[in-house]
């Protein structure tokens, strides 16, 4: 089998394939955590922890969101760690 002559870009075959902002952010996070943990194949639930590191939640239609604050995950580990050396 040979290669197409004319080379096939994604985005014309397949719409709505195009590189976002939100979904360079989200690969480039999904492949630093791969780094950092040596996971190859991450589980499902810690593709939803990078995404929620990331800032994304579950939103219900109609509810004010306005007072939530998005915790992310270094700053809670900070606080966690903070929180262990005032215990000893």
């Amino acid at each position: 089998m040979t290669a197409p002559s004319v080379p096939v870009l994604v985005a014309n075959e397949f719409p709505g394939s195009e590189i976002t902002g939100d979904l360079l952010e989200f690969v480039l996070a999904m492949a630093a955590y791969q780094r950092r943990y040596h996971r190859r194949y991450p589980s499902w639930s810690e593709v939803l922890y990078v995404l929620r590191t990331l800032g994304y939640a579950k939103r219900v239609p109609g509810a004010d969101y306005s007072k939530i604050q998005v915790v992310h995950a270094d700053d809670a580990a900070k606080t966690a760690d903070h929180a262990d050396a005032n215990k000893s």
